[in-house]
């Protein structure tokens, strides 16, 4: 039997509709899934705001082609290290 392939990589845009997807999924698994109000607009404007820096950014696990996982970040930063990092918001496989 093969074995799968999988990679992850930067989110694209035609991922939107599957990450938002994974994210109600995260949100049922916690029984919140009626906290959730994010839509593909709004992901999309974090994400990909088209000229201007993210707000956030996302990376897609993928298996043999199809989207497995995500994970969405963003940066932050420490005043008391003066040193960079990111926050990690979400990571589902």
């Amino acid at each position: 039997m093969p074995s799968a392939s999988s990679r992850v990589r930067p989110a694209v845009v035609a991922d939107v509709p599957v990450i938002l997807r994974l994210v109600r999924e995260l949100a049922e698994y916690e029984k919140a899934l009626d906290e959730v109000d994010a839509t593909q607009d709004q992901l999309c404007e974090a994400l990909f705001p088209g000229g201007r820096e993210p707000a956030a950014f996302a990376h897609v696990a993928e298996v043999d082609g199809e989207v497995a996982g995500c994970a969405i970040w963003f940066l932050s930063f420490s005043t008391w290290t003066g040193t960079h990092g990111i926050w990690l918001e979400d990571l589902y496989v």
